[in-house]
């Protein structure tokens, strides 16, 4: 019987629209909703390997080049696979500890000072600008809490710094080396001093005023060793920012802190991150202090914490806020190191496959994303450039019907449930783009690890003045080497004189993958280069009010748009009109003049007119007391496509 003409997109149109229809209505956080959705996506994705396996790769000789390159493409997509399955089975769970936070916040706020725990908060900084730690240093001596102790752990060893700290009372510690680098900073930290619970900031991380309230409470449950929060950035992310986005498209690590986190917390799973974590010290102390075999010694001590019948507990709520890199450099060197430390668990006595750590514990703290993810992303690139250029096909007997019958429904079944579990996280074509960039210089990172694994010391991430600018000329040489394979690839193929594959069906196959790799691989071009940051001061997002009285005798209740150590967006009311120059009522008593510079519609530029050292601190101290805004306003896919295009054009 001859098969109706378009009955190959059957499956894909019934399964999309299943999509459409219900994911939407089904309760995210529920686990049977999660169960169903994610185990019918594996089920699909199973369809496809039977028929990938079955029909297109046993059939052919591993012996010959043809052949081992189709088994080679297989094992490739077969490790891609299961790591998706490992990720979806973790995804299955998920958890939310804010309302046992309240519960815990308002038991702390009706006790008297003396009956709370006493806290030490370390700021951690090597060789950052007073522009970057001067706010998380004012921040943290104004939280909300009757006994902590800030200390500045310096191991830049600068004068200055010290002044700095005795000049704003907090205390100023530094070492006579730099060994273990953050790691070792800590363990010296905890060496002379006492409190029981003790807070780690990056220099860059501002805490929020109730940050102490919010966490300490879970260390009455005597087998939380640490309580992670999450990353939340005051600037947008350098992915963003190169890409014309601003900070309106999903920040990269909102996956992993809202998503991801969660579902590892509910499996007892979840890990250090470093900074914006409390811990408990004699937990530390029972395993030696923080571990420094690894460069990532936050995922370590997780997983050495866990052997001793500790829990590292994440609490999803955005209660200290940090910069993301600033620059490519500054990403790279970030996202190098968190790869080699990964990577280093698994040569570690204490590591993800030495004893003690039951089967669920080892799968999900296995690098698995590193290991094949970043690698598959690059590899992925490479197929049909083979395909064009030299004719290996990356399947055995596979007709464009089947590829759409087969191929186009697993990849619906895995993309959708991460769209529906992200709620707007992930964007499939722009973490592909930002991905493939960063495999660029992951891929060497891993493989030199696994050769060498503790072949490079620690190296902190740039920020500030430090963060350098430009381009990475590898990465970026790198992808535009690839676009320009695919291009010419195509255009060989587009001429019956040179065409290299014949089948015209096999020929609209890989110009359909191409097209897509050469979408990601410009993205990654774009996202190499530094745009430079117009601001003096990075601004910050708020939905604070503030009382405002003009030079004209006038008041009024405006509400902030945004706010810097320089000036601030302001949403002025329609009925009132707009000053030259005004004074802004802060909670407290205090008072700042500013002059309005610009106007924009309903908003209005300030910029501050300080007077003196102590009206900055008061400013910066009010910065972090009005509730920084972790919300972001997402821009749509037209939006989004403008701003692409855009930057595409200069």
């Amino acid at each position: 019987m001859t098969p109706v003409i378009g009955s190959e997109w059957a499956t894909a149109l019934v399964i999309a629209g299943l999509c459409l229809a219900i994911l939407p209505s089904l309760p995210r956080r529920r686990p049977w909703a999660r169960v169903l959705v994610l185990a019918s996506a594996l089920g699909i994705t199973l369809r496809y390997l039977d028929w990938r396996f079955t029909q297109t790769v046993r059939p052919t000789d591993p012996t010959t080049w043809a052949g081992l390159w189709i088994w080679a493409v297989f094992a490739f997509e077969l490790a891609a696979l299961v790591n998706c399955a490992v990720t979806y089975l973790m995804l299955t769970r998920t958890s939310d500890h804010s309302p046992e936070a309240d519960t815990h916040e308002r038991r702390l706020r009706r006790l008297p000072p003396s009956a709370l725990p006493r806290v030490d908060v370390f700021l951690c900084t090597y060789n950052e600008g007073i522009e970057v730690i001067e706010g998380p240093i004012l921040a943290a001596r104004g939280m909300d809490y009757p006994d902590f102790t800030v200390w500045v752990l310096d191991d830049g060893r600068r004068p200055w710094l010290r002044d700095f700290c005795e000049a704003h009372g907090v205390r100023y510690l530094t070492r006579p080396d730099n060994r273990h680098a953050k790691a070792g900073n800590i363990n010296h930290a905890l060496s002379v001093t006492d409190a029981e619970l003790f807070v780690v900031l990056d220099a860059d991380f501002a805490p929020r005023r109730d940050f102490l309230m919010r966490t300490v409470g879970f260390f009455d449950d005597p087998s939380i060793a640490i309580v992670q929060l999450p990353h939340h950035f005051l600037n947008a992310d350098i992915f963003e920012m190169n890409l014309g986005l601003g900070d309106q498209s999903p920040n990269e690590q909102r996956l992993f802190f809202d998503i991801v986190q969660p579902s590892r917390d509910a499996w007892d799973c979840a890990f250090c991150c470093g900074s914006a974590s409390i811990q408990r010290r004699s937990a530390l102390v029972e395993i030696g202090g923080i571990p420094t075999d690894s460069v990532t010694e936050d995922i370590l001590s997780s997983l050495i914490l866990l052997r001793k019948g500790f829990v590292t507990r994440f609490l999803n709520e955005p209660l200290a806020f940090g910069l993301s890199p600033e620059s490519v450099k500054g990403m790279f060197v970030q996202r190098q190191r968190w790869c080699r430390g990964g990577l280093q668990l698994l040569f570690l006595k204490d590591g993800v496959l030495g004893p003690g750590l039951t089967f669920l514990q080892r799968l999900f703290f296995f690098p698995i994303d590193w290991l094949v993810q970043t690698p598959v992303r690059l590899f992925a690139v490479f197929i049909p450039i083979v395909y064009l250029w030299t004719g290996l096909a990356p399947l055995a007997d596979a007709s464009l019907e089947d590829l759409i019958r087969y191929q186009v429904p697993a990849l619906i079944a895995l993309m959708a449930p991460m769209i529906w579990l992200s709620a707007g996280r992930y964007l499939p074509l722009l973490s592909t783009g930002f991905s493939l960039l960063l495999s660029f210089r992951l891929v060497p990172t891993i493989l030199s690890t696994l050769i060498k694994p503790f072949g490079e010391p620690f190296r902190v991430t740039p920020k500030g003045s430090g963060a350098g600018q430009g381009a990475d000329q590898f990465a970026r040489g790198s992808a535009l080497t690839l676009l320009l394979l695919t291009m010419l690839g195509l255009l060989i193929n587009s001429w019956p004189e040179t065409r290299v594959i014949v089948d015209p069906e096999h020929r609209a196959a890989a110009s359909v993958f191409s097209a897509v790799n050469a979408g990601a691989l410009i993205l990654a071009i774009l996202a190499g280069r530094d745009r430079g940051r117009s601001r003096a001061a990075e601004r910050y997002r708020t939905r604070a009010s503030v009382l405002c009285e003009g030079d004209d005798g006038s008041w009024c209740l405006a509400s902030l748009h945004n706010v810097s150590s320089t000036g601030a967006g302001v949403f002025w009311p329609r009925d009132q009109a707009i000053p030259r120059s005004l004074s802004l009522h802060l909670a407290g008593g205090g008072t700042l003049r500013a002059s309005v510079v610009r106007t924009h519609g309903e908003t209005i530029g300030l910029r501050f007119d300080l007077a003196d050292d102590r009206e900055r601190d008061d400013l910066l101290q009010w910065i972090y007391s009005i509730g920084l805004d972790a919300r972001r306003t997402p821009l749509s896919f037209p939006q989004i496509t403008r701003r692409l295009l855009a930057r595409c054009l200069g």
